[in-house]
This record gives structure tokens, sequence and C-alpha cells, in this order.
């Protein structure tokens, strides 16, 4: 892949404020600078390990902004501020021609008035969950923003409805989200059963996710496995949480066994018979790999009610919203008991055809989320609207 280019070299800006648009982010540098060549621009800005392998200068370290509702996001104020405005002083003084800002809106509509105070061009990749909560950040989005490239499909309508330039690329989990071995060699490494029931519970990637939502996965699970022969999987987002899930299994579900998995979360999910995964991009993985879902999820007391005021959407589950019904249940906040949980599971494992229909139904949202390259058709697209300047394309 290559892109032709006729204009000077200016550095680009690149926002990545949190690890999955770290590592998104950092792909699609990679396939920037692949398709630019050595005279293309050089890459500076915030963001994490992904992007500083790829090649750009980190001038802030987007571990430093990474919190998890409204409320626990106060005591980051001072971090975000710094961070904004040793952003926008780095703008000016190097002149980039573009930024590229990638989802993480609290922070990134901010920068993007201030940079194009300066003049600077803005591209937007992955939007943020706008079209859920406090849609009228849209009219931020439309006045500072010159060009957004989407990963879901139902937001490339809702952006030209407010007069938005956007193209929807596909998602770039369609080209990572496999497995590598088969369900009996992976399971045979782990010392477990080929033919017993095998269920993978999904807690999330941060430890307050998992202090919100492990002890009653692991209540459910302990449950089950009183009743029948089941095996449980608990991949970990980070080898750091492995103390942390053996100390709230121990305490929370004494007697329950789960394999701890390391670094093998697609494996994991995929060889599983059912997951029950903490919503997110987590339920896209679950969905991408075939494997029938419970979607979960809890937060503090009092993000969850301000987010009731400001949450509109149908559904909570990115798998259920993309499928435009419910193929998936979805426990949340108060809904997300013990009782709920083993309800479901059980509902699951005893009617007839339950989980043929959920694959079928997944398989759709696999189709809608494209055939991969996304990655590849962002940079394309960059590469064409930078040639063409602010007002082209």
């Amino acid at each position: 892949m290559s892109f032709v280019s006729h204009q000077p070299a200016a550095p680009i800006l690149v926002v990545a404020g949190e690890a999955s648009g770290d590592m998104y982010a950092a792909e699609l540098v990679e396939a920037l600078r692949a398709g630019l060549g050595s005279s293309g621009p050089a890459f500076f800005g915030c963001g994490g390990p992904a992007l500083q392998r790829a090649g750009m200068e980190v001038l802030v370290d987007n571990r430093q902004l990474s919190v998890l509702g409204p409320f626990e996001a106060v005591s980051h104020l001072g971090r975000f501020f710094a961070a904004l405005r040793r952003l926008e002083a780095a703008a000016r003084q190097r002149k980039p021609g573009w930024a590229i800002l990638v989802d993480f809106p609290d922070f990134n509509l901010p920068l993007a008035r201030k940079l194009k105070r300066q003049g600077i061009g803005v591209f937007y990749f992955i939007s943020p969950q706008i079209w859920a909560w406090r849609k009228g950040r849209v009219h931020a989005l439309r006045r500072w923003v010159d060009r957004m490239i989407v990963i879901l499909p139902f937001e490339a309508e809702f952006y030209r409805q407010y007069g938005m330039q956007v193209e929807y690329v596909g998602h770039p989990l369609v080209d990572r989200v496999k497995t590598s071995c088969s369900r009996a060699r992976y399971l045979r490494s782990l010392g477990l059963a080929e033919d017993r029931l095998t269920i993978s519970l999904l807690p999330g990637s941060r430890s307050r996710e998992i202090r919100f939502n492990l002890p009653a996965m692991a209540r459910t699970a302990r449950r089950l496995q009183w009743e029948q022969p089941a095996q449980f999987l608990v991949p970990l987002a980070s080898p750091s949480h492995a103390p942390l899930v053996h100390g709230l299994i121990r305490d929370e579900a004494p007697g329950f066994s789960a394999a701890l998995v390391e670094n093998d979360t697609y494996n994991t999910v995929g060889h599983s018979d059912l997951a029950v995964v903490s919503s997110g991009t987590a339920t896209l993985e679950a969905a991408l790999l075939g494997t029938p879902l419970i979607a979960v999820f809890r937060i503090s007391i009092p993000s969850w009610i301000v987010g009731q005021y400001l949450i509109d959407v149908p559904f909570y589950s990115l798998v259920n919203l993309i499928a435009g019904r419910k193929i998936i249940p979805e426990l949340y906040q108060q809904e997300f008991t013990e009782e709920r949980l083993y309800a479901e599971i059980r509902k699951f494992l005893t009617q007839s055809g339950c989980s043929a229909r959920v694959k079928m139904a997944l398989s759709g949202v696999r189709e809608r989320l494209g055939q991969g390259g996304a990655i590849s058709r962002a940079a394309e697209r960059i590469a064409s609207w930078m040639e063409a300047g602010p007002k082209g394309g």
C-alpha cells in the first residue's frame, strides 16, 4: 500500500486516550508510515506503549488519564487540563498540518476546538459514543472536526443526519479476533476436559471493573459447578490482575475453582460454550468468535444514576445495537445479580436450539462489521483527505 503525496510532510498530532485507542492508533500510524514512505510526516502526541512502539513521540502518557466513570474522573481533572495545555502548546510550536483524534471525547473535543483555532485540520477516528449519551456533543464535533472515520455500521448514518463528512471503514477487530488452535489442543494445554461444559468469565480490563463484576460472576459459577460438571476460565486482561482475581474468588466464592489464563483471551472465549462478559468491546470480540454470551456490567451507584439521565439507546451492549434487536441477554447494575445471571445461564443450557439461534444471530453481527482491512481503509482515506486539504475530498 502506498499513497502519493504532493504536500510538505508537516508533522501529525495523534491523541489516543485509552488502551484500545492506543492499539488502533498505532496500527493506523504504521499504515500511514508504510503508505507515505520515508518522506512521510513525524507523529507526536498522547498515547501509550503501542504508539510508542509505532515510532510516535509520546508527550503525554495516556495511562495517566484513564478512568471508569464521571465521578471517578473528578480526581483526574488536574491531569486532564495539564495534558491539554501541553498538547496545545506542542501543536503551536510544531505546527502540525493535521491531528488524528481517537475516541476519548471528554478530552479530545476540547482539544479539537483548540486545534481548529490554530488552523489545524482534525480527523476523528473511532467515534465517541455520542449516539448513546449526551448527543448534544455532535454539534461540537460538527464544528471542530473536518472528517469522521467510524467503525460501527450505524454510526455513519447518525453523523450524516447532522451534515458531517463521515466514512464507515469496518471494525479493526475483524482482522484481529480469531483462535489460533483447536478446542481440544487448547483445553488440553490447560489440563481441562474437551467434552465438558466450558464457560468463560470476563469481568473487565480494569481493576475497578473486576471488583464490581467478578463477585457475582464467581458466586453464580460456583453454584453451577456444584450442580453439574462444568469448567470455568477467567482470561486476564493483564497478568497484574491475577492477585486481585484470586483474592476476590477466595473471599466471595470459596470453593469455586477456575483456570486463570494470561494473554490468550481469544482462544479462551472462542473455545468456550458460553461467555459472561463485562459490557464493552469484549462483547464484540465474543460475537466475532461466534461464542454465545451474556453481557453484564456494574459501576458505582452515583455514576449509574447520572448515566440514566444521559443515556438514550434501546440496548446497552454493542452486540444488540449492531444487530438492531436483542440477541443476547443484558444484565446491568441492579439487574446484575447472582439469581438473574444463574437464570440466564440455565436458560441457555436447557432451552432446545438456544445456542444455535444465538450463533446464527452473531454471524449476522460479524457480517455487519465488515470483511477486514479497516485500518488500511482508514489510512487511505486520511492520506487522500490530507492531499485534498481541509476543504477537499
